[in-house]
C-alpha cells in the first residue's frame, strides 16, 4: 500500500487528524494537494482496469456502470461482472462514456488496507469505487450523496464544482418514503457554487454528505478513487437503545391495536398509550448497555484486516515468555466484565474470547496496549500466559511483532534435516 494510506495522519497529512474533525468533518469540503503524482498507483492504476474487469465475479447488478459523456441519468447503463463483453466496454469508453467501478472494498485486495484503516477511524461502512472519464466527459450531473466522501486522484485532472450545502442527509431510514421530510431533503436545489477547483493526479478531497457537486474530466482523462463513508447516527444509536430496553420495557413488546389505522377511536386510545411507552422506555432507556450493543456490532462489522494472518500460525511454536506481540493492524477490539455472572471477555473481529473473571486485568491490558511482551501480561502465571496469547494468536487478535518471515530459519533447517517438505 502506499505510504500516504496507512494510516489517518499519513492519508490528510498535512493537515492533522484533529484539525479535520473540528473544522472539517460534517461540515466542509477539505482540498490537499500534494504535488506527487503517482502515489496512489499501488491501490489501482489504469492499467488495473483490465484487471478488474478479467477477475471480479459475482452478482452486483451494477458492479459495473456505464456513464453517457453528459453524465444523465437517462444514458446510464448498469452491468454484472462479466455480462457485457470487453469490446463492447472499449468502444463505449471511446465515445465517451466513464467506466464505474462499484464494489471494490470486497473485490480489490490492494484496497482493502485502506478501506480497515478508515473503517477503524470512522467507525462505519466502508465503501471504494473508481471511476475512469475520458477527456471532455463527466460521470453525473449535479447531485447529492448520501455519505461523506474521500476523493484519491491517480491519473489525469479533474475539474470538481462544489456548491453550498443546506443539510445532513442520513441513510438507513426505515420509514424515508413515508417520513414528511423537506422538498430539498433528497435533490441538490439551486444552492450558490462554493468553489472549483482542478484534482491533479495524487491530491486529496473530501466533500461532506449533502454537498451538491459535479465533476468533468475538462483537459486531460481521470481516474479517481471514492472512498465512502456510511457513519453510525445517533438514530442508530437510539434505535439500538430502544431495543436493548424492551427487554425491560414490556410496553415496548406489545402489538399496536388492530384497526389501528382506520378506526379514529382505536387512534385516540394509542396516544396515552405512547406517552406511557415512552415513560417506561425512559426508566430502563440505558447509555453504557446501549454503547455496549453498539460497539459489539461494530467490532464484528470491522472484521478481520487482510495482512497474511495465515503465516502466523505457522510460528506458533517460536512462542516464548519473552516473544514480542502486537494487535493486529486496524482491528476493532473491546473487552466485556459481568460481575455477576463471574466471566471476563474480549471481542474482536468476529470472534470472542470469554474466561472467568480473574481474566480482566490481560483482557484490558491486551485491549489497551498495541504492543506488549508475553511476560508484561498481568495476573496471570508464566504458563497461563503462554496458554491465552497462544489462543489470541490462533483466534486472530496478535501477531509476533517483529518482521520475522512464517518460517524461522531454524524450522526450516529442522524440516531440511529430517528430510520432511
Amino acid at each position: 500500500m502506499a505510504d500516504c494510506t496507512s494510516t489517518l495522519e499519513d492519508f490528510l497529512a498535512p493537515v492533522s487528524p484533529d484539525d479535520f474533525f473540528t473544522n472539517y468533518w460534517e461540515q466542509d469540503r477539505l482540498h490537499i494537494s500534494r504535488g506527487r503524482p503517482g502515489v496512489y498507483d499501488a491501490l489501482f492504476s489504469v492499467e488495473d482496469v483490465d484487471r478488474w474487469l478479467a477477475s471480479v465475479k459475482g452478482d452486483q447488478a451494477d458492479a459495473l456502470v456505464m456513464a453517457a459523456p453528459d453524465g444523465a441519468d437517462s444514458g446510464k447503463k448498469q452491468y454484472r461482472p462479466g455480462e457485457i463483453g470487453i469490446e463492447q466496454i472499449y468502444d463505449l469508453f471511446s465515445k465517451g462514456y466513464s467506466l464505474v467501478l462499484n464494489g471494490l472494498e470486497s473485490t480489490w485486495p490492494p484496497l482493502a488496507g485502506l478501506r480497515e484503516m478508515l473503517g477503524e477511524v470512522f467507525c462505519g461502512e466502508i465503501g471504494m469505487n473508481v471511476y475512469l472519464t475520458p477527456l471532455g466527459s463527466r460521470t453525473f450531473p449535479v447531485h447529492i450523496d448520501n455519505h461523506d466522501v474521500f476523493i484519491l486522484q491517480v491519473f489525469g485532472s479533474k475539474l470538481w464544482r462544489l456548491h453550498e450545502f443546506e443539510h445532513l442527509p442520513i441513510m438507513r431510514l426505515d420509514y424515508m418514503k413515508d417520513l414528511n421530510h423537506p422538498d430539498y431533503w433528497s435533490r441538490p436545489g439551486t444552492a450558490p457554487v462554493l468553489q472549483e477547483l482542478s484534482l491533479e493526479a495524487g491530491d486529496l478531497l473530501y466533500i461532506p454528505r449533502g454537498m451538491p457537486h459535479c465533476a468533468i474530466a475538462r483537459d486531460e482523462p481521470s481516474l479517481h478513487i471514492t472512498a465512502s463513508i456510511n457513519p453510525l447516527y445517533w438514530t442508530d444509536f437510539l434505535k439500538a437503545a430502544v431495543e436493548q430496553a424492551c427487554f425491560d420495557a414490556s410496553s415496548l413488546r406489545k402489538a399496536l391495536p388492530p384497526r389501528f389505522v382506520t378506526d379514529p377511536k382505536v387512534r385516540e386510545a394509542m396516544r396515552a398509550k405512547f406517552y406511557t411507552a415512552l415513560t417506561e422506555l425512559n426508566r430502563h432507556i440505558s447509555f453504557d448497555d446501549t454503547l455496549t450493543v453498539v460497539s459489539r456490532r461494530r467490532v464484528r462489522a470491522q472484521g478481520f484486516p487482510q495482512d497474511g494472518h495465515v503465516a502466523q500460525l505457522l510460528r506458533l511454536n517460536e512462542l516464548t515468555g519473552d516473544s514480542e506481540l502486537e494487535k493486529r493492524d486496524n482491528l476493532l477490539c473491546m473487552t466485556e466484565f459481568s460481575e455477576e455472572y463471574g466471566f471476563s471477555s474480549i471481542r474482536f473481529g468476529s470472534a470472542h474470547v470469554r474466561g472467568p473473571k480473574h481474566l480482566r486485568p490481560a483482557f484490558e491490558f491486551v485491549r489497551d496496549h498495541q504492543k506488549f511482551h508475553v511476560s508484561e501480561l498481568p495476573g496471570l502465571g508464566p504458563a497461563s500466559r503462554l496458554t491465552l496469547v497462544r489462543r489470541l494468536m490462533r483466534e486472530g487478535l496478535l501477531r509476533f511483532a517483529d518482521p520475522q518471515s512464517p518460517l524461522s530459519e531454524t524450522a526450516l533447517v529442522g524440516s531440511e534435516a529430517s528430510g520432511t517438505s
